[in-house]
């Protein structure tokens, strides 16, 4: 299958990235790739912008999540309780 070759078919390149990720000097939590935009402050001039972005889709998370756990404790009760089937002595 030389159609998909370039796929299974791979120099294994984990040793080198291992010995260049460990001969790295800065602190563990900052190697990664993107640790300082991580860990790093807002600049000035997107702080606002950046900031209420992260509050409104914090806002929509939390929102979600709360609903979707209300949900879940609501069904589990209608289960529990037998909510919703008819009782046997209607039947």
């Amino acid at each position: 299958m030389a159609l998909l070759d370039f796929i299974y078919n791979r120099p294994n390149r984990v040793l080198a990235l291992q010995k260049q990720y460990q001969a790295d000097h800065r602190p563990i939590y900052l190697r990664p790739a993107g640790a300082k935009q991580t860990l790093s402050e807002p600049s000035s001039s997107h702080s606002i912008v950046q900031c209420s972005s992260r509050i409104v889709s914090a806002v929509v998370y939390g929102a979600l999540f709360s609903v979707g756990m209300a949900s879940t404790v609501y069904g589990i009760g209608c289960l529990v309780t037998g909510y919703g089937k008819p009782s046997a002595k209607e039947a």
